[in-house]
């Protein structure tokens, strides 16, 4: 019997949900992105977890015990996976393209670079970043969400001083950095549309996101690689991105040169359907 391998694969989705292959075990979970009809409905009755409800007010059903958590393989990243409440995983494999470009960028530098990662979550791009041999300040407002990071950085056998760890709001770290005078060469950007800061201020991506963009653009070095913004709100497009990021930078550093590519965060499932996830865009600096 082939042994499964320890990846992730999009099975199939439609009808506000998707059924995916975590490694060994699959997971159905809602997204309202995934219209129209399932491919493959004979599939479904396989998942061994489903989570019922939606966000925030929802539960993972159990089909079969299922460990703690297991670990992904992302090319040469390990991440770990767990049914986390709010229907997450701990995982976007969406993100694994931003990964790449992000190293591919970076590779044409030939020295080590600094990278501020903002809403920097479980990590994962930051281990990224990290195991090329860069050192990156990780910035969360979630305890948890460092701790699981801290875990995965240990997965990859990340030297402790590859990363700097910061529980923090991201607007008020930026803000503080600018006044230390500190510049990094490359930063990223994943903000939720709506979250809260450690201190309770509520954080709006229509009404935050352009602010912080500019103290991004004051600490960017005199040489930056790059910066890169994902983002999940309902009007985000990938031409609202292209116009944000190259008024905000010509604005604030207007003797940089640089090239923004924008599209679609997206997935594709193994029938080849593809599966839109949120914006991004990314720019690099000449």
């Amino acid at each position: 019997m082939e042994q499964m391998q320890n990846i992730y694969s999009l099975l199939d989705f439609g009808q506000g949900r998707r059924l995916e292959q975590w490694g060994t075990y699959k997971l159905i979970r809602p997204d309202p992105s995934a219209v129209g009809a399932a491919s493959n409905p004979e599939l479904w009755d396989s998942a061994d977890a489903v989570y019922e409800g939606e966000k925030g007010k929802g539960n993972w059903k159990m089909n079969k015990t299922l460990p703690e958590f297991w670990t992904i393989d992302f090319n040469d990243l390990k991440l770990t996976v767990r049914l986390a409440p709010y229907k997450h995983t701990g995982v976007f494999p969406e993100q694994e393209e931003n990964w790449r470009w992000m190293r591919m960028i970076t590779k044409k530098s030939g020295r080590p670079l600094t990278m501020l990662n903002l809403f920097a979550y479980t990590g994962g791009a930051s281990i990224a970043f990290a195991k090329d041999g860069h050192f990156v300040t990780h910035v969360d407002a979630s305890k948890p969400a460092i701790t699981w990071a801290k875990e995965n950085a240990l997965l990859n056998a990340i030297p402790e001083t590859g990363i700097r760890w910061i529980f923090d709001d991201a607007p008020t770290f930026v803000a503080r950095e600018r006044k230390r005078g500190k510049t990094y060469d490359a930063i990223l950007l994943d903000p939720p549309a709506f979250g809260h800061s450690p201190s309770g201020k509520t954080w709006r991506v229509e009404r935050d996101l352009a602010p912080l963009l500019e103290q991004c653009c004051a600490i960017l070095s005199e040489h930056p690689s790059f910066l890169l913004l994902n983002g999940y709100a309902h009007g985000d497009t990938p031409d609202s991105f292209r116009r944000l990021l190259t008024g905000v930078i010509k604005k604030q550093r207007p003797e940089l040169k640089f090239d923004i590519h924008a599209g679609d965060l997206e997935l594709k499932s193994v029938d080849g359907r593809t599966l839109s996830t949120g914006t991004v865009a990314r720019c690099s600096f000449r």
